[in-house]
């Protein structure tokens, strides 16, 4: 277990001690035509080619500072029974999904992280269901890579943005549990 980092950001030009990623996955492959501009898209990512190209990020990161994976932190927080209840809580209440909490609540950490970025394909057990415009009980996170959209860091306070369009506000949701963690970071939360 790491020791929790604490959030300082004093200068936009000083040295860069730790940026936190996330990895482009399943959840671009998720994505259809008919969904894509509702995803905020104008087009179809290529996921090998956006892997490739995030590859070159991480690795130029990586020769100056650290990075950490956004997979990697929601594990810890999930990995609490009391912090897992809580993110899913607000996450079932605000996406209007409750008849799924306790199917997350018991998935394995490793499955679940994926299940909230990658989507969690609806239950189609009725007609309505069937017919229903919907695949995904929860979306997938077609644009958390832009980590820098739903958190921002000044001094020791760490903002959680807001989310204008509905498709992003669990990626708020989950920053907000990652940073509101004291075994991950030292910080107070705006």
């Amino acid at each position: 277990m790491m020791e929790p980092i604490k959030v300082n950001v004093q200068s936009e030009i000083g040295r860069l001690r730790g940026v936190i990623l996330h990895t482009p996955g399943d959840e671009v492959e998720n994505m259809t035509p008919r969904i894509a501009q509702r995803a905020l898209y104008s087009d179809i990512l290529n996921l090998s080619i956006a892997q490739r190209e995030y590859a070159q990020l991480a690795g130029v990161l990586n020769k100056w500072t650290t990075t950490y994976q956004i997979a990697d932190l929601l594990s810890v927080v999930l990995d609490d029974p009391g912090d897992r209840g809580l993110l899913l809580s607000r996450i079932s209440s605000i996406e209007n999904v409750p008849e799924y909490f306790d199917m997350l609540m018991s998935t394995p950490t490793k499955k679940l992280v994926k299940l909230l970025i990658e989507g969690l394909p609806a239950k189609i057990e009725t007609l309505t269901a069937f017919l229903a415009d919907e695949y995904y009980a929860l979306s997938p996170l077609y644009n958390f890579y832009f980590t820098r959209d739903a958190s921002a860091s000044v001094g020791s306070d760490v903002l959680i943005c807001k989310m204008a369009n509905k498709v992003r506000v669990r990626e708020s949701l989950i920053m907000e549990s990652i940073f509101s963690n004291p075994r991950l970071f030292e910080c107070s939360i705006i």
